[in-house]
């Protein structure tokens, strides 16, 4: 076999591996706006502000890129916290419903952080695209966040989310 040719096969190869998977996913983005309706916490025990929680939110999630561009879905998540002295870590399962019944599942990881002497809460991470229905069905994905709250969970803060990445 010549040189050229174990080159053109070589690439060929490669480009079916990697083409495919390239052109699967598409960037989405948006920003979402939601209200902690219920939120439990405990003292964790072993060091002093050590609290774990779970916080139920309601809102709603507003598609700018994407598959759902143009298009408002109802948004419903848990959150599971686990901070030392307002910063910490937590894990948020959301729920995104379309008007035509349409699911979309995100995972989303990060960090919370204190601001303003902790009259604001900073969030940050990665989520995932678990899954979803109807025209979403087999979803997949993942991207990144930024979010804020304003007020404490426990009297029923305000948050807003802004994220980027595939679906």
């Amino acid at each position: 076999m010549k040189r050229w040719e174990l080159f053109l096969a070589m690439l060929v190869s490669v480009s079916l591996v990697l083409l495919p998977g390239a052109s699967a996913a598409e960037e989405s983005a948006g920003r979402a706006f939601y209200h902690t309706i219920k939120a439990e916490t405990m003292e964790a025990g072993d060091v002093p502000g050590h609290i774990i929680g779970v916080a139920q939110h309601s809102g709603l999630g507003f598609f700018t890129k994407g598959p759902a561009a143009g298009q408002i879905a109802t948004r419903k998540s848990v959150a599971y916290t686990d901070v030392v002295k307002g910063k910490g870590t937590f894990t948020n399962y959301i729920v995104y419903t379309f008007r035509d019944g349409s699911t979309v599942v995100h995972k989303a990881t990060g960090t919370s952080t204190p601001v303003d002497g902790g009259k604001t809460v900073a969030f940050e991470g990665t989520y995932e695209v678990a899954g979803g229905t109807g025209k979403f069905a087999g979803a997949k994905g993942k991207g990144t966040f930024k979010s804020e709250r304003l007020g404490s969970a426990e009297t029923g803060g305000d948050s807003y989310a802004d994220f980027t990445g595939t679906q």
